[in-house]
């Protein structure tokens, strides 16, 4: 993807050491252990045996067995070689395999020491598992990307093949890495793919909508983190959660490791870390079987998003969470409030469009026809933790979905910030307040007019003005289902020291205004480019001139209206005398 926090008193922010909850030892099998040795991936050979731990519902780890198949050399990346193992309990059983949301999952050898953790699967319901090796989960060491797909040689399906689990020709197309349900609470039902592409982009997963909430004000606590444990990264939080869940590998000096697979592939990021409650593992023959759990409130940060897994500091909130909230009064008189904390920054345009979105469905009862009406307040900071604000007011109305061009103005004011390669930006705080209702408010322009001769005549296709003269206009409106008309001031000026040229004369909607000539060569220019964006609910005049050498002479008039604005545009030829 070319680009995607209130700060949280509520976490403990004490050291984190040994808080790891170990699963009791049994004859047969080694414990989850916190700071594990690592069981040399040279050793990891066919028949070696283990025991894993993972969740199946609630909050404690329960035992599988694992049986060490062999390895595929650089199978997950260079250097990074792939343990493939046949697991089994009873939980796996009613699942019908290995389960997105079990990555992660730590398998230890018998005599303790950790082998590594499940990650990869095969592409159908199956108990075959590709393991992450231990030596490379507690190196965590940087390197690019996991391949998608791991391939396997003729020798080693037929080897899958022999337990009875896979068949060869299923077995050689190969390892996948295991899902990871990423889930969206609180989200629209329709007209969010624009806000959830980049996300299905980055991680290569479908977005689930319907996953839970997590709580603002949830308190939870960093022991709730440990070897076997469930385990969420979060990119937003509140009205609206976007989540990752899978299982924690080990905990060490507080210090967590998790997925043994990349989540969104993104180097150093910054998600939030929650612990989960599983309620069920949902059996899926035809794209496997998945977790749906219950996520608490924020536990830790991580810091590392690589190729073996997620990286994550217990006890410490990210530092550059965002809170998102929302007022909104319905046509009912009734204040309805939203608040969403979004965490990853570079989604932060995505969060704020989706959490708007959800807001405006929220205060109006339907996702539907509607007029909105919001003032937009985003504040951050720039190079040297310089402090900026940027504030925005419109009207929208659409006849199918008011909340979609409503969430898209917030996308469009916040998304050339991310992008922005001139200083780093960090956005502090998004805004919203204003009404809303169900009814569609908005106005049709009727005609538009100009002055000859002192008279009001239809404005025609060409026009010859002269050099720094005015252009008489006015438009009239009409409003939506109505005989109510208005009239609008659109007399626009003709830039001095233009004789001679040529250009063009626009009427416009104010979203339907032609763009800014010069593209913004620093963030200031940027900035003010963002806090004059046409408005919808304005119609615009603008003179353009084409100078002989090769640049643009501009003239523009804008008139704000009660309402938005169809969409309108009218072009006139312009010569000037």
């Amino acid at each position: 993807m070319t680009r995607s926090r209130a700060a949280c008193g509520f976490i403990t922010t004490a050291a984190v050491s040994g808080l790891l909850v170990a699963l009791p030892a049994t004859s047969s099998s080694a414990a989850a252990t916190d700071c594990p040795t690592v069981f040399p991936t040279a050793d990891a050979v066919d028949g070696v045996t283990g025991t894993g731990y993972t969740v199946e519902r609630g909050t404690t780890a329960d035992e599988f067995s694992a049986k060490v198949l062999g390895r595929i050399t650089d199978g997950i990346a260079p250097g990074v070689d792939m343990i493939m193992a046949e697991l089994d309990s009873p939980a796996l059983e009613r699942a019908g395999g290995v389960w997105g949301g079990m990555s992660g999952s730590p398998v230890y050898a018998a005599d303790g020491k950790l082998i590594g953790s499940v990650s990869y699967g095969l592409a159908a319901s199956s108990k075959i598992a590709g393991i992450t090796p231990a030596e490379d989960l507690m190196a965590l060491r940087d390197s690019s990307t996991g391949r998608p797909t791991i391939s396997v040689s003729q020798q080693k399906a037929a080897r899958i093949a022999k337990t009875g689990e896979a068949s060869k020709t299923l077995a050689a197309k190969g390892f996948e890495r295991l899902p990871v349900p990423v889930s969206a609470s609180g989200i629209a039902k329709k007209n969010t793919k624009r806000y959830l592409s980049g996300i299905a982009k980055s991680s290569g997963l479908a977005v689930r909508s319907g996953g839970s909430k997590i709580s603002t004000k949830a308190e939870s606590s960093p022991s709730e983190i440990f070897a076997g444990s469930n385990y969420t990264a979060a990119l937003s939080y509140g009205d609206v959660s976007l989540t990752g869940l899978g299982t924690t590998t080990y905990v060490c000096d507080g210090t967590a490791v998790a997925f043994g697979h990349p989540f969104l592939s993104a180097g150093r990021a910054e998600f939030s870390v929650h612990p989960a409650t599983a309620v069920y593992v949902q059996a899926d023959p035809v794209f496997g079987p998945f977790k749906v759990g219950n996520p608490g409130g924020v536990v830790g940060t991580v810091t590392r998003d690589n190729t073996v897994g997620l990286r994550s500091t217990l006890g410490q909130a990210p530092k550059h969470d965002f809170p998102i909230t929302t007022s909104l009064v319905n046509e009912e008189g009734k204040t309805v409030k939203g608040s969403t904390v979004g965490v990853y920054q570079a989604y932060v345009a995505d969060i704020a469009a989706l959490h708007l979105q959800s807001a405006v469905i929220k205060a109006n009862g339907a996702q539907g026809a509607g007029s909105a009406e919001v003032k937009i307040t985003v504040t951050g900071t720039r190079a040297g933790g310089k402090k900026f604000s940027l504030s925005h007011s419109d009207h929208f109305a659409d006849s199918l979905d008011v909340s979609y061009p409503t969430a898209d103005s917030l996308y469009f004011l916040l998304l050339p910030l991310v992008e922005q390669s001139f200083e780093d930006v960090k956005i502090t705080g998004v805004k919203i307040t204003g009404k809303v209702t169900t009814d569609i408010e908005k106005y049709r322009v009727a005609k538009v007019e100009t002055k000859k001769k002192g008279k009001w005549v239809k404005l025609t296709s060409t026009q010859s003005v002269s050099s720094g003269a005015t252009i008489p206009l006015r438009a009239t409106l009409t409003a939506y289902r109505s005989t109510k008309q208005v009239t609008v001031p659109l007399t626009v000026r003709v830039p001095k020291k233009s004789s001679g040229y040529t250009g063009a004369l626009t009427i416009s909607d104010g979203l339907s205004a032609l763009p800014a000539t010069r593209e913004p060569n620093s963030l200031n220019g940027l900035l003010n480019q963002l806090r004059n964006t046409p408005s919808s609910d304005s119609v615009i005049s603008q003179v353009d001139l084409d100078t002989p050498t090769g640049g643009v002479l501009s003239s523009t008039r804008k008139t704000k209206l009660d309402a938005a604005v169809s969409p309108y545009l009218k072009l006139a030829s312009i010569t000037v005398k």
